[in-house]
């Protein structure tokens, strides 16, 4: 095999090879661009992380929408809403954030009907008083739904006005009976209402206020909590009681704890952030450090909790966690932690804590407004929100040095501060005006009651000649009742409120009657129109120390205490409900109350010294004098109505509570569990006429007075039956019969003067 000549193959590189002195200026321009391209294939991905990141930690804070699903269940109704009669008729308030605009709200009604009767049946709902939807029910039974959307537009009151009104009527003709008293609809419990709004429209602490659901969450700093963080969560939880809400307590979640991810999404533009990542897996997941918590509050925190405790414990523990996810965070670039420092200061109020011990404000998590009290300002928190206070709430954060709602020192309160507002109204057969009232709310020196109803009214003329009824109920007691002028002039009716009508809290209500008839057979029944007076009032007087609930509850109204033993404070989530259910029932002042608490001794049992003042202990052993009506001993509970006479004595009992009313110089109640566990106390407990109650998981149980278990003691203030005031009272009923009377009356004496002038001319 031959070889081809060295000096070709010499000349073929001569011929294709460029001369070094081209070559180099050349290389020596591409080196940098070699070097360049290489660096940018290094950064570009690092960059990209930097701006994901960015983009998912702002996504974390865009204004995603909120739902919120509002059941009249939610709002108190136990069972059905019935309507009957000829026209009923009732007016429903659904509560939505004030004066902010709403997206996709929806009503969905549910009701159950009835027609033995048979005749015209019209059922008709309506909507901030205007009529939308009506239905005419033809079977003899049967149900029906109404599905509507709702108008978005800002309510500045924070409700939407639901009516609801059944007309029946079994003959077109008025000369006959037309009542069918077996028409009857019943709005089911069930029947929802459905709204969102967006976070971004919570400018201030009204609308946050007003947006809280049903059962907003309380965050605490943890499990264990300090005397103080426990003192302002109690004080929170009934400021929320007394505004128809249910507080649920939550602990800070911390190292090691379990939290559901069923709800979390991570952005996926945070997969390169370790601590986001251990949270995209769902499920349960226990978080195993402090940038993980973090990692937790930024995505979930909005739902974890609506208000927060924001003592110092609190706010440290935010900011450690906060300070872990940051470290991790700032290792993607200057975008992401530019976007994470915007993030972090949206919840300055809880990293940072509020800027004065009596602050409150709003905090963002997890997108969504959370309201940070400190500890100094929950006590206030209950005036502050209340419906006096409550509209000059307009800042994003407020310090709160005093706040009181005004108590009456002329001895009488107007109904319109209770909420019940004066208006006239329509009435056709029956319609009825109210006002809700606690008893703790009525006296700022906390020893007042109730003692008279003074109801100032008016009635338009109807064109029938009955006149029409006002009878005035309190909690369902019917206290007074008359005839009306029906004149259309100011008309007073005065009623006694005796001790027995009286709960913590009441409902005074004011009810009126017509005869649905008119003059000729075959008019048109009309309604015509009613009104409540501004100047309905409520006189009160000073209580009688009884030693029943009654009693005792107007004393704890002001500076009373409330007694816990210690080892509360070490699972306060546990005992903070139970805590502000009892408070709630007693009528304590989260303004005035203070917190104490007392030691365990070696039984295992906390006791306490008597106090100096009025007081709730809630499993505190207090040293009542010659008490034996109630004995707790485990799971045994013992009750007596004097030494030697039991009512009762049973051993292996659980899940129940005891609460006993005592008197003498210092009253007070005293709430014992009995058995290893005690009750969920998730409704509200009404004490009334009793000394001792037996409450469970359904609420109230049992209830009696010891001093006279079966009752026999008559009640109090019983008129006698007859007197010239309620003669003078009923003179619509009594005035052409006495008008008659008087006139014949005057004319005997002027014809027996006359009579004996004659006589006395004539002789």
């Amino acid at each position: 095999m031959g070889h081809a000549p060295v000096t070709s193959s010499r000349q073929a590189i001569a011929r294709t090879s460029v001369p070094q002195s081209r070559f180099r200026p050349r290389l020596t321009r591409l080196v940098p661009a070699f070097l360049a391209l290489a660096f940018a294939a290094g950064a570009l991905p690092a960059w990209a992380a930097d701006a994901d990141v960015a983009a998912a930690l702002k996504s974390l804070q865009s204004d995603r929408p909120v739902s919120r699903t509002v059941t009249l269940r939610d709002l108190g109704f136990t069972g059905p809403v019935s309507l009957t009669s000829v026209d009923a008729r009732r007016d429903i308030y659904l509560p939505v954030p004030a004066d902010m605009a709403l997206d996709q709200a929806d009503l969905s009604l549910n009701a159950h009907y009835l027609r033995a009767d048979g005749g015209s049946t019209t059922f008709v709902l309506s909507l901030d008083g205007y009529p939308v939807a009506a239905r005419a029910p033809d079977q003899e039974s049967g149900t029906f739904g109404i599905d509507l959307g709702v108008d978005g537009a800002p309510r500045k009151s924070g409700f939407v006005r639901l009516g609801v009104s059944w007309s029946s009527a079994i003959n077109a003709e008025m000369c006959g009976d037309n009542r069918a008293i077996g028409n009857v609809v019943e709005i089911d419990p069930s029947t929802r209402f459905t709204y969102r709004y967006h976070p971004a429209g919570v400018r201030d602490l009204l609308t946050a206020w007003t947006a809280l659901p049903s059962a907003p969450g309380v965050l605490v700093a943890g499990r264990s909590l300090g005397a103080d963080a426990y003192d302002a969560a109690w004080r929170i939880g009934i400021a929320l009681e007394r505004a128809g809400k249910h507080a649920r307590f939550v602990a800070l979640p911390a190292v090691g704890d379990e939290v559901d991810l069923g709800g979390v999404e991570v952005p996926a533009g945070l997969s390169t952030i370790p601590a986001f990542a251990a949270l995209s897996a769902g499920g349960t997941y226990r978080l195993a450090d402090p940038a993980e918590v973090g990692a937790y509050l930024a995505l979930a925190g909005g739902n974890l909790a609506d208000l927060a405790v924001a003592d110092a414990s609190l706010t440290a523990n935010v900011r450690t966690a906060f300070d872990a996810l940051a470290a991790e965070v700032e290792a993607s670039g200057p975008e992401a932690k530019a976007a994470f420092d915007a993030l972090r200061s949206a919840a300055d109020s809880l990293t940072a804590g509020p800027t004065s011990p009596d602050g409150i404000g709003i905090a963002s998590l997890g997108g969504l407004p959370v309201i940070a009290v400190a500890p100094a300002a929950a006590g206030k928190a209950s005036a502050l929100f209340s419906s006096f206070w409550r509209q000059i709430a307009t800042s994003r954060s407020l310090v709160v040095k005093a706040v009181k709602v005004p108590a009456s020192a002329s001895g009488s309160i107007s109904l319109a501060s209770l909420g019940g507002g004066a208006r006239s109204f329509d009435v056709l057969a029956s319609g009825d005006w109210s006002a809700s009232f606690d008893l703790s709310a009525l006296s700022a020196n906390g020893g007042s009651i109730p003692a008279t109803a003074v109801i100032d009214v008016a009635a338009a003329p109807g064109a029938s000649a009955s006149l029409p009824v006002v009878s005035i109920f309190l909690n369902d007691y019917l206290l007074a009742a008359k005839r009306l002028y029906a004149d259309g002039q100011p008309e007073r009716l005065t009623a006694d409120i005796p001790e027995y009508a009286l709960q913590p809290s009441n409902v005074l209500r004011v009810s009126f009657q017509r005869q649905p008839v008119s003059d000729r057979c075959r008019d048109t029944p009309q309604a015509y129109p009613v009104a409540v007076l501004p100047s309905s009032h409520i006189t009160l007087s000073t209580s009688k120390p009884s030693a029943d609930f009654l009693g005792v509850v107007p004393r704890l109204a002001d500076k009373a205490r409330l007694l816990i033993p210690t080892a509360f404070l070490a699972d306060a989530p546990a005992s903070l409900g139970t805590v502000v259910r009892l408070a709630d029932a007693a009528g304590l002042s989260p303004e005035a109350a203070t917190l104490a608490l007392a030691e365990a001794q070696s039984n295992g049992a906390a006791t306490s010294a008597m106090p100096d003042v009025p007081f709730l202990a809630v499993d505190v052993d207090v040293p009542v004098p010659d008490d034996r009506r109630v004995t707790v001993s485990g799971n045994q509970l013992a009750l007596a109505s004097a030494p030697g006479t039991p009512l009762l004595d049973i051993a292996n009992l659980d899940r129940l509570g005891v609460i006993q009313a005592v008197s003498g110089r210092v009253p007070g109640l005293i709430y014992r569990q009995v058995g290893a566990q005690g009750p969920v106390l998730d409704a509200p407990i009404l004490l009334s006429k009793g000394d001792i109650a037996i409450v469970s998981d359904a609420g109230k149980v049992v209830e009696i007075d010891s001093r006279d278990p079966g009752g026999s003691v008559p009640p109090e203030n019983v008129g006698t039956g007859w007197s010239w005031s309620r003669i003078w009272d009923n003179r619509g009923e009594w005035g052409v019969p006495l008008t008659a009377v008087v006139v014949v009356l005057i004319l005997l004496l002027f014809a027996r003067a006359a009579f004996v002038r004659n006589r006395r001319d004539r002789g």
